[in-house]
């Protein structure tokens, strides 16, 4: 795509995380750990070159090849969340 690359990183961030967790892109902005202003300011950047012919239609078929790849792959135990009956505390 032939945009705004570090918005659309921070958009798309924030939209996988919707999709996955709900709530609102600000909800999602705070889980990532964005700030209200970078939030509106890619928001703002984003909505602008969404308005290009294409451009809406690209980034939503991208984002949804994103959580399709996402949903597939299973997650390195390392960063797998255990379930809290399964955790063990070290020595």
């Amino acid at each position: 795509m032939n945009g705004p690359a570090t918005q659309l990183r921070r958009d798309a961030a924030i939209r996988l995380v919707q999709m996955t967790r709900g709530g609102s892109r600000a909800a999602a902005a705070r889980y990532l750990g964005i700030t209200l202003g970078s939030l509106q300011s890619a928001t703002v950047t984003i909505r602008a070159w969404q308005k290009m012919p294409g451009n809406a239609d690209a980034y939503q078929d991208a984002l949804q090849r994103i959580a399709e790849i996402a949903a597939a792959t299973e997650a390195p135990s390392s960063t797998r969340l255990t379930a809290p009956d399964e955790m063990t505390v070290g020595p």
